[in-house]
C-alpha cells in the first residue's frame, strides 16, 4: 500500500482541516505520502480529492477543476427575493471581480473568475439556500459577503458543502470511518475526464525521463484539445508518465530548434 498511486474522493466532514483529512487518509491506508486538491475550511465539508504517493504531482490537473457548491447564507436585514434574485443576476454572475480574504494562503490581490451559475433555492426571512458552480479558486464566503454589501444590508455564509469538483460528485464520495483500498482510483481512469492527453512513443517517454524536450514527431496520438490548456498528461504504454507543457510560440519553437514539449513533471 505505502507504493500506491491513485486519488480518493472523499467527502470531508466538519471540525477538521483539509491538511487533517489528509493525515487521517494517511493513517488509515497506510500511505507514504498524501495530497489534496482545493482546500475546504473545518467548517466546510464535502468532496475534497486526496492524491496518494506519485499521484500528487498531477495536482496542476487537479487544482484547475470547476466546483459547485451548496450552503446557506443570513441576510443581516431582510430583502426581498425579487432584489436578492435581481442583484445576483446584475454583478454575481459571469465574470466578476474577487479580493481574496486577508486569511487566505493566496497573494491578497484582486483577481478575476468566472461564476456560472448562482441560484437561490430557498429563502426564508433573512436567510437563504443557494447553489454555486463557479471557476477554481473563487471564494464563496467572500461572495456571500460581496452580495451582501452590493445589497446595502450585509450577509455572511452559515453553512457550506462541496456538491463537485469537476467529474467528481459527492455521490462518489466516501465518508473517513468507510474508507478502504477498494476506493483507491487509479490515474489512468481519471485524468481523460480532466485532462487531454498525448501519446508518445517508448523512446520518447526515456527522453522525458532525462528531462529533455519532445517534438511533434515523438506523438503518437492526440485526445483533445490540447491548445487550449497549460499542461497536460503525457501516455506511454497506457501508463501516465508525465505532465508536460506545450509550446506554441514561433519564437520559442524556433529557439528549442522545433522541440514544443517540455517536460513539467515525471510521474
Amino acid at each position: 500500500m505505502k507504493d500506491m498511486k491513485g486519488i480518493i474522493i472523499l467527502d470531508k466532514p466538519k471540525r477538521i482541516t483539509s491538511f487533517g483529512a489528509c493525515d487521517a487518509v494517511r493513517n488509515k491506508l497506510k500511505i507514504k505520502k498524501v495530497g489534496h486538491a482545493g482546500t475546504l475550511d473545518p467548517n466546510v465539508t464535502g468532496v475534497l480529492i486526496i492524491a496518494l504517493n506519485k499521484a500528487t504531482k498531477l495536482m496542476p490537473l487537479f487544482n484547475k477543476l470547476d466546483k459547485e457548491y451548496e450552503g446557506i447564507a443570513h441576510l443581516h436585514k431582510d430583502v426581498s427575493l425579487k432584489k436578492l434574485k435581481e442583484t445576483i443576476k446584475k454583478k454575481f454572475l459571469g465574470k466578476i471581480k474577487q479580493l481574496p480574504p486577508r486569511k487566505s494562503r493566496v497573494k491578497r490581490k484582486e483577481r478575476e473568475r468566472i461564476i456560472y451559475e448562482f441560484k437561490i433555492l430557498k429563502k426564508q426571512n433573512k436567510d437563504f439556500n443557494f447553489r454555486v458552480k463557479c471557476e477554481a479558486g473563487t471564494y464563496i464566503r467572500k461572495l456571500i459577503h460581496d452580495l451582501g454589501e452590493e445589497l446595502s444590508c450585509g450577509a455572511h455564509m452559515i453553512q457550506l458543502r462541496r456538491t463537485n469538483q469537476g467529474p467528481f460528485s459527492i455521490k462518489q464520495a466516501v465518508k473517513i470511518e468507510k474508507l478502504t483500498q477498494k476506493h483507491i482510483i487509479a490515474v489512468e481512469k481519471i485524468i481523460p475526464k480532466i485532462s487531454s492527453i498525448i501519446f508518445i512513443t517508448k523512446k520518447a517517454e526515456e527522453e522525458l525521463k532525462q528531462g529533455k524536450f519532445l517534438e511533434a514527431e515523438d506523438l503518437e496520438k492526440i485526445k483533445g484539445d490540447f491548445k487550449k490548456e497549460q499542461v497536460v498528461a503525457a501516455f506511454s504504454n497506457k501508463k501516465v508518465i508525465a505532465l508536460i507543457k506545450p509550446f506554441f510560440n514561433s519564437d520559442i519553437i524556433k529557439k528549442q530548434k522545433g522541440k514544443i514539449l517540455k517536460p513539467e513533471r515525471i510521474i
